[in-house]
């Protein structure tokens, strides 16, 4: 059993201090047969024996252009499960190794012992944390469960999506909102982090009440900054000190990567060092 104390906000703040950065590079690589557009390029794929060898050439030349301007990295999970244990390790390895932290976009969220089957194999994979669904209800269980082998969880709390207004905003749970009722137990229960969105139905006023049931030591994961163009100035503002912003398709399926990773961590400090 590790003996964890806020080991992932931690992890966060320093390599965000290092990194002069609150950047968040997102890694959802779609292959060239997956979807119409925002795909990698073919030349990956060409003369490899799997997948997996087209993709990992790829993070490679990701990682090298986005770790001098970004803190962290987020791998989601439905675009790379193909892959197997060595390569997801290579790839946190790499990810540690500059200073990053490594978040696992899996959004796990089920009972107690397929929890912990999930968190043994993350933590083996080498992810620092990993983002979980609170719907199963058992929120005090699955920090415990994750937090035992040394992993952060960071709690779904307000989706942007449409249709999360019916679960989150609209749903009454203790007499608060969906989304009040689980910030509130981030602080209860020293939650490590929350996921909460920018753009839709999501308002400065949301994000203010969930950084204030929330506290200040929970890292907000925001997402939707790039190509959903959310509101930056509203969720620095209301984000607080402890925030760590998202952008995914906008720097990876972009023609310069370091340039558009350099973009984003340019204005994303330039507003909030009040530049």
């Amino acid at each position: 059993m590790v003996n964890y104390d806020k080991d992932f906000l931690r992890k966060y703040q320093k390599a965000r201090d290092e990194k002069d950065s609150i950047l968040c590079a997102g890694f959802d690589p779609a292959i060239p047969n997956q979807r119409e557009k925002n795909t990698l390029p073919e030349k990956y794929f060409k003369d490899v024996k799997t997948i997996e060898e087209g993709i990992m050439t790829f993070f490679e030349e990701f990682l090298e252009s986005v770790q001098d301007y970004c803190c962290a990295i987020k791998p989601n999970n439905q675009y790379i499960f193909h892959m197997g244990l060595k390569s997801y390790q290579k790839m946190n390895k790499m990810i540690h190794d500059q200073g990053l932290v490594s978040i696992l976009d899996q959004k796990i969220g089920d009972i107690g012992s397929t929890n912990d089957s999930g968190f043994y194999w993350m933590n083996e994979m080498g992810f620092d944390a990993v983002t979980y669904s609170p719907f199963a209800g058992n929120i005090a269980e699955s920090l415990n469960s994750a937090h035992q082998v040394g992993m952060g969880l960071i709690t779904l709390t307000l989706m942007s999506n449409p249709d999360a207004i019916y679960f989150m905003k609209n749903a009454i749970v203790d007499g608060q909102k969906g989304y009040e009722f689980i910030a509130g137990k981030m602080k209860e229960l020293k939650g490590d982090g929350i996921v909460v969105g920018a753009t839709g139905h999501v308002t400065a006023d949301d994000l203010e009440k969930i950084r204030e049931l929330a506290g200040n030591d929970v890292v907000m994961l925001i997402p939707g900054i790039g190509k959903q163009q959310g509101d930056l100035n509203k969720v620095i503002q209301f984000g607080g000190e402890n925030v760590l912003l998202n952008v995914g398709r906008a720097i990876l399926y972009s023609e310069n990567l370091m340039e558009s990773a350099k973009k984003y961590n340019v204005q994303f400090n330039e507003v909030r060092k009040g530049k």
